[in-house]
Formats: C-alpha cells, sequence, structure tokens
C-alpha cells in the first residue's frame, strides 16, 4: 500500500501514494504516536511545520530576524495572541521539547479536580510515566560540573526556602537533560550521540550543546530507525475523509501561495499541539465543511495550565544566576483562598542573556531601559524568572473569527483565586530577599497573561454531545481520526504537562496497535527495561498535605514569662513559646492544646523545655494545664495549672497570672511545689505577643481574631459569672 517515498526532511511530490498512518506534529504526543505505530510495524509518515534544529543551529544573535519568530522567517518560537491570552510555542522537528524546560512532573492525585476523568488519574497512568521516563532517561540535576555546588540559583531558592517553615515544600525535579562529561559525546540508550549539561542556562532556546533530551533524540529517533518518514517543511492546511481513509493537504510555510500537497493514509494522528490541532479541526468543520459532523463541543475546555510569569533581580545575591538547566527547583505551595485551598507550585527559571537581549529588541523604549539598567547598576545574571503552574478553571473556548484567525473566550474572573495566590509569591520574596517581584508587562498593563503549556479544545466525551474524542483520542463519528496531544486533556495538570501528554499517548497508542496489528499482546518493547521512577514533586505534595492538616483555619503564636516572687524557697522562670498551629483543630480538640518551647530555669541552672498548654481543657476545673519536659526527651520537668478559685474579674485576674508548680522528684530530691506570677507588665507583653499566622494579612487576622475570642470566652466561664464553671468531662470525651 506504500506509495513512492520523499527524501528525508523534505516535502514528497503531489499524490504521493498511501500509508497506514500520517501523524501530523511531531512534539510530545505525535512523538509517542510515531515511534509505537512504527515499531508496530505500519508505515508511518510524520509531517511537521518546522525545520529540524541539530545542536549548534539555535539562533544566539538579538536580532528577532535571525531564526528566533516563526512568523519571521520560520524560526523557532510562534508566539500568538489570543485576544485574551499570550501563548507561546516551538516550531520544529521536536515540537515543544526544543525549548521547554525539561521538567518532567506528574500531577498530584489529590490536587486534580473532582471533573478530572478516571482513565487520566495517577493510578492508570503511573506505568506510562514511568516509560515515558525512561525514553526521556530523565533524572534530577546533579551540582555544576564547573564549581562542584548547586548552581547559585538553586542556592538562592534554598536560602529563601530556609527563611520559611516550609522548606520540605522544595524539591529538584526530574529533567529530560544528560548530565555527566560535558566535553564528550557518547551514545544514549536509543544510539543517538549526546553530551552532557555545561550549565550554561539556555535550555529555553534551544540546546547547542546537545545534552538536552529532546524528542528528536529519543522518541523521534526511535521511529525514523523503524522506518517512519520524517517530512519537515509541511504545514497541514486541510484534512478530507476519502474512501478507505483519510487525505492531509499540506505547504511549505515559507511560501504561502505554493501548491498545496497531499498525502493519504488508512489513519490521521493529529499532534500539532492544542492550539494547531483544535484551529485545524475548526477551520475542518467551519470554513471547508470536510467535517462538519464535529461536537459542538469543539473549543471547549481550554486551559493556560494556570502559568503566570514574574521576574526578579536579586540585587543582594552574589553570582550568577543564568547557570544551571532551566529550572533546578520545584516549591509546591498549598494556600488558603477565602473558603477554599489553592494548589500550586513555582518553579525558578534562568533568564538567558541573550533572551533578555532579545525581548529588548522587541519592546519599545528600548534605549529608555538600558540607560534606567545602567543607572540603577542592574546585573542581567541576576535576573531570576519565576514560573508558576496551577488549576485555572479550564473554562476558555477557542474559535474563530470573522476573519478566520484563532481567539480565545477567557475570563480572568474564574481564576481570581489562582492569580492572587501566585501574585502573593511576590511579597513573600520581597521581605526575604529584598528584591521586588514583576508580573510579565502584559498582565501589569492588560491584564492578559502568557501561557508556555496550552492545553485543552478537545474534550473527551462518551459521545458528541459530550466531547469530540473518545477515551483513546478517535473523533467520534469519523473513524481512523486520533487526537493525540495536549488538546485531549480535560484542563491544566497543575505541573509541567509535557509528562502528561507522554504517557497518556502512550496508553492510547499501545491500546490503539493491539486494535490496528490484532496483537491483544502488544507492547512497547522497552518495557522490559522500565523500572519505577522516584517523583520528587510527590514528597512536597505530601508534606504540603499534611501541613494543611495541621494548620487548617491557619495558626496563632504567642509569648509569655512567668518568675517566681523574690525569696520563693523554691524560685522558678519560665519564658516560653507558644504556637497553635491549626486554630481548627485547636477549637475542636477538648483539651485546646498550645504547643510551648522555652527555657525553665531553678536554683539547678536552666533547662530547655517543650510540652504542651492545654488552655482551658474540658475535662476538669484547671483553667490551664502545663506539661513540660526536656527538650527532645520525654522525661518531665514541670507539671503547673492555673485555678480560678472564686468570681468576677479580679479572681479570674489572680486565676489566670498564678501558676502553681511542681516540679517532680528527681534522684534523691522529693518534689517540689512552687508558686509563679505573671505581673501586669508581663500581661501586657502577653497580649501584645499574641500574633496570627497565615499566608495572607485577612487570615492572620482571622486566627488572632479566633482566639481570642475562645480565650475571652473561657475567663468569662471560669469567672462564674456566665454558668458554672466546668467540672466535668464532655460528651464525647
Amino acid at each position: 500500500m506504500n506509495g513512492p517515498a520523499s527524501a528525508p526532511g523534505t516535502p514528497g511530490p503531489a499524490g504521493d501514494g498511501w500509508v497506514d498512518a500520517l501523524v501530523v506534529g511531531s512534539g510530545f504526543g505525535g512523538g509517542v504516536a510515531a515511534a509505537r505505530l512504527a515499531q508496530a510495524g505500519l508505515a508511518v509518515v510524520v509531517l511537521e511545520r518546522g525545520r529540524r534544529w541539530p545542536p549548534g543551529s539555535f539562533p544566539r544573535s538579538a536580532d528577532p530576524s535571525d531564526g528566533w519568530l516563526w512568523q519571521d522567517g520560520q524560526g523557532i518560537f510562534d508566539v500568538r495572541w489570543l485576544r485574551r491570552m499570550a501563548s507561546v510555542q516551538a516550531a520544529g522537528w521536536g515540537g515543544g521539547s526544543l525549548v521547554y524546560a525539561n521538567v518532567f512532573a506528574r500531577p498530584a492525585e489529590q490536587s486534580l479536580p473532582a471533573s478530572w476523568p478516571a482513565h487520566l488519574r495517577r493510578s492508570g497512568l503511573d506505568p506510562y510515566y514511568d516509560l515515558a521516563a525512561h525514553m526521556l532517561e530523565v533524572s534530577p540535576m546533579p551540582d555544576d560540573p564547573v564549581t562542584a555546588l548547586p548552581p547559585d540559583r538553586t542556592r538562592a531558592v534554598d536560602l529563601l526556602m530556609r527563611s520559611t517553615d516550609i522548606p520540605e515544600a522544595t524539591v529538584r525535579p526530574n529533567l529530560a537533560v544528560s548530565f555527566g562529561d560535558p566535553e564528550r559525546w557518547r551514545a544514549n540508550r536509543h544510539g543517538v550521540p549526546q553530551r552532557g549539561c555545561t550549565f550554561v542556562g539556555e535550555c529555553v532556546v534551544g540546546c547547542n550543546h546537545g545534552a538536552k533530551n529532546t524528542l528528536d533524540h529519543n522518541y523521534l529517533a526511535v521511529a525514523e530507525r523503524h522506518g517512519a518518514e520524517a517530512v519537515t517543511g509541511a504545514e497541514v492546511v486541510g484534512l478530507r475523509p476519502v474512501p478507505g481513509g483519510w487525505e492531509v493537504g499540506y505547504r511549505d510555510p515559507a511560501d504561502p501561495a505554493s501548491a498545496v500537497r497531499h498525502r493519504r493514509a488508512t489513519r490521521v494522528f493529529l499532534a500539532a499541539g492544542a492550539l494547531a490541532t483544535t484551529e485545524l479541526l475548526l477551520r475542518a468543520r467551519d470554513v471547508d465543511a470536510t467535517l462538519p459532523g464535529l461536537s459542538p463541543r469543539l473549543g471547549e475546555r481550554f486551559s493556560g495550565n494556570g502559568d503566570f510569569l514574574a521576574l526578579t533581580n536579586l540585587r543582594g545575591v552574589h553570582g550568577d544566576l543564568t547557570r544551571g538547566p532551566a529550572i533546578t527547583t520545584t516549591t509546591v505551595l498549598d494556600v488558603p483562598e477565602g473558603d477554599r485551598t489553592v494548589w500550586f507550585q513555582v518553579q525558578d527559571g534562568s533568564y538567558p542573556l541573550v533572551l533578555g537581549e532579545l525581548v529588548d529588541a522587541l519592546l519599545p523604549l528600548r534605549r529608555l531601559r538600558l540607560a534606567w539598567r545602567r543607572l540603577s547598576r542592574t546585573d542581567p545574571r541576576s535576573n531570576l524568572a519565576l514560573l508558576s503552574m496551577g488549576h485555572d478553571a479550564a473554562e476558555g473556548r477557542l474559535s474563530l473569527d470573522r476573519r478566520g484567525r484563532l481567539v480565545l473566550g477567557w475570563q480572568n474572573r474564574a481564576q481570581a483565586h489562582l492569580y492572587r495566590s501566585m501574585r502573593r509569591v511576590g511579597p513573600v520574596i520581597t521581605r526575604a530577599l529584598g528584591s521586588p517581584v514583576r508580573s510579565v508587562i502584559t498582565w501589569r498593563l492588560l491584564r492578559r497573561t502568557i501561557t508556555v503549556h496550552p492545553l485543552g479544545g478537545v474534550p473527551v466525551g462518551a459521545d458528541a454531545t459530550e466531547g469530540v474524542v473518545d477515551p483513546l483520542g478517535e473523533v467520534h463519528g469519523y473513524p481512523g481520526l486520533f487526537v493525540v496531544d495536549g488538546s485531549v486533556l480535560p484542563g491544566s495538570t497543575g505541573v509541567n504537562p509535557s509528562a502528561t501528554i507522554a504517557a497518556v499517548a502512550e496508553r492510547s497508542l499501545e491500546q490503539l496497535v493491539r486494535r490496528f496489528t490484532g496483537q491483544p499482546g502488544w507492547r512497547a518493547p522497552e518495557w522490559a527495561q522500565v523500572r519505577p521512577t522516584p517523583m520528587p514533586e510527590d514528597r512536597a505534595f505530601a508534606f504540603m498535605a499534611r501541613r494543611r492538616a495541621a494548620t487548617a483555619g491557619d495558626g496563632v503564636v504567642l509569648a509569655e514569662h512567668m518568675a517566681s516572687r523574690p525569696g520563693a524557697q523554691h524560685p522558678v522562670a519560665l519564658d516560653l513559646r507558644g504556637e497553635v498551629r491549626s486554630t481548627d483543630a485547636f477549637l475542636t480538640d477538648p483539651d485546646h492544646p498550645v504547643t510551648m518551647r522555652g527555657t525553665l530555669t531553678t536554683a539547678e541552672g536552666r533547662t530547655e523545655v517543650e510540652g504542651t498548654l492545654s488552655l482551658f481543657p474540658e475535662d476538669g476545673p484547671e483553667a490551664m494545664r502545663y506539661r513540660l519536659a526536656g527538650a527532645g526527651s520525654q522525661t518531665p520537668v514541670l507539671e503547673a495549672t492555673k485555678h480560678v478559685r472564686g468570681r468576677g474579674p479580679l479572681a479570674v485576674w489572680r486565676g489566670l497570672t498564678t501558676l502553681h508548680v511542681v516540679l517532680p522528684a528527681t534522684g534523691d530530691r522529693s518534689a517540689r511545689r512552687t508558686v509563679a506570677v505573671m505581673p501586669v507588665p508581663g500581661v501586657i507583653r502577653l497580649a501584645a505577643s499574641v500574633s496570627g499566622v497565615g499566608f495572607t494579612r485577612p487570615r492572620r487576622l482571622a486566627a488572632w481574631l479566633r482566639f481570642v475570642i475562645f480565650f475571652l470566652r473561657g475567663a468569662w466561664r471560669h469567672s462564674g459569672l456566665g454558668r458554672a464553671r466546668p467540672r466535668r468531662t464532655t460528651v464525647g470525651r
């Protein structure tokens, strides 16, 4: 059934014969499809609009026309303004892998919305994530081969996180980068020569060194080795069903007036990316009328993957922040916003010098900006990009305007909680490192975000009324037409989505190849070598989930000092710091525990102590009950209580400022009893020390207010003026 083959890398002649499968696009979905179909013995042709970009061919000048922009000479970057959002993509053999930041991440199961379909959840996809990780040869970043230390940018993030109480939320993600000797070429597991990473930080503008594990070094290389034909410089402009299969029309993008060429195939796999695939189907339905029966849901469920980009210049941090892979750390955040929790992640990003020069050349007022930079002594090597990703509402809709251009219907209001949480990262960094963080100019001036991860537009559903494709990506009503890229994802992944796109494609192609070949046990040949890949993000997500449970309702901190009166037989002094991590847990626990740490001073000396204060416990008459042990020890060093005896405010004052202390027996020393008091200045200092702990000022204020109200109500009950003091265990204890 095969027709005449064209030379690799060039379009075939018009009227080329049939093949088993045409793959449109060579990104993560297309790369997987091409490799697996070819390995199964099918005749495969891959149509890619861009060129090949071998190591050493990526542009490095500051001239925008020198191979940078797709719109200007078919360069590497395709920048599209969708009216409500801007999108930055890559064009070339390897698709988005040519300029993505190498991160291989899986979404956290607990962060996925309830609407996320079962077949795309972690339990079913994890084996295919492992398969994709094997193919891409992912691993965490080692230390810089030049300095034998982590990159300065990584250390800056570590410094920032050490100033918070969540350092465990930051991990080094798996990267699809070849690490090792940067001067020696060696064959990767697919037989393609690569060198080790030089840590120059230019991953997002194309790796000229050959260390980035782009798809042309793995999946696409496997496809070509098994006979797949690569046709570059072939931009698909239409498709239509024909007897026995499909006809795809394409032309040379460098010459839009050139004649349209055609290839025919039994099956077509669309993998041109969420925007281009959706646009191609919209044109086929609404303009060319070659696919009039496509679902009315086409264009729905578009997501920008919650992308939010900001920049800062860390003037106080010494070193070169451009060094290292494009991204070296991922910080997982779980932020309360109103009545909900917002999951998102923040990644450090290198800002290559050549990219800064390119942006300077594209933006207006260049001379004025350069003059300001000289006056402010801003070092471009201290620039740091902050890329945030989270779960947006995925309520965007792609459509064609009257002129046939792709546009996006998008409401920022639906993402208000996510964007507000992401913007609050800036003040945290400013407070910790003294460097202001600024959102990209499109957001500051126009409230328009930029996405580098467009997803959705081709919803999955049981039939055409619910979606465009079925769970394996076959288009409803059009057998033999499949979609296998990010357009079939039902929304944002909340993490870098390339791994999910590849895993979903691996799952679909495995089942489809079994159907095509009649081999129910067919599997990718690499399965025998696949091993589970540790996922650092899972540890960070688990830590933040535990922290959320432990800090529900936010918390409060306080500090108190109590000491014996002069001349006491057994003098004591207590300097304690109290913490309530979760006001929700504190209020619902009948003991109302406050974690206490500090020092106990007695005649024998000073001891570091830790333990618990039960504040107005419900199982006894005490107003407060202290139990303290030596720091890191289970040995008790102090038990103490406060009692309110009598009625009225004065009785409450005396009771809550007088601590009845028992120092347990130790060795040959019997137990001792004494009293510590808190004078008026101490009470004032204690009251002033109570403060809320939360991500935002309103939440801190709310936590503080809940604690204060609880304290006042407890004091009122113990005064005897409101109702009888608690004497019995409450129901449920």
